[in-house]
């Protein structure tokens, strides 16, 4: 009996290297990278401005409050002391403050860029809207640059705009009473009337 011998086997033809294991981990590595700077990044960014940004609130009287922010690009502060002398127009004799808090003085600052300031107080009176009208009329004169009888909401408006400073006066009939809204808005660093 004779055993032919086997012949030899070819050898076994190398493996490919794994492509996708390595493209896959460097990916993974790539990812938790951008993820980590993210997360330092947000964190910086948090503790700069949790350190750079000053809130201050103050209480004003009557249960209102004053609230100031500053930060280094700017700020903005909030007070409720709107008066004819701040607002630069006249307030209707006899009206009183309506209590709906629409009434403030709001500061703009960006540095030394720009600045708006904006105050605005709400008013009312049980006079008719036709004598109020009069007294703005009378009031402001030829100050008025335009005015309009009804505008889109209803209001009588007249608007006093020069240089770099806008005042309005916006008048309507509410129920019995005519509520008077008085604003001024000024921009850029001068403070004139």
């Amino acid at each position: 009996m004779s055993t032919s011998p086997q012949p030899p086997r070819p050898p076994n033809p190398p493996q490919p290297p794994g492509r996708g294991a390595p493209i896959v981990t460097i990916l993974l590595l790539v990812v938790a990278l951008i993820v980590l700077a993210c997360g330092i990044a947000v964190w910086m960014g948090v503790h700069v401005i949790s350190h750079a940004v000053h809130v201050q609130v103050q209480e004003a009287g009557n249960g209102k409050k004053e609230v100031s922010i500053k930060t280094p690009i700017g700020s903005l502060e909030v007070h409720r002391d709107v008066n004819e002398a701040s607002l630069g127009l006249p307030i209707y004799p006899g009206a009183s403050r309506r209590n709906d808090d629409n009434s403030a003085t709001v500061n703009l600052n960006f540095g030394d860029k720009a600045r708006v300031r904006i105050l605005a107080g709400k008013f009312e009176t049980p006079d008719a809207l036709e004598k109020v009208r009069a007294f703005y009329h009378d009031r402001l004169g030829d100050q008025v640059t335009r005015y309009k009888e009804k505008d889109e909401e209803g209001k009588t408006v007249f608007e006093l705009k020069h240089d770099k400073q806008t005042r309005v006066v916006a008048l309507k009939t509410a129920g019995d009473k005519t509520t008077i809204e008085l604003v001024r808005v000024t921009e850029g660093q001068t403070e004139g009337n």
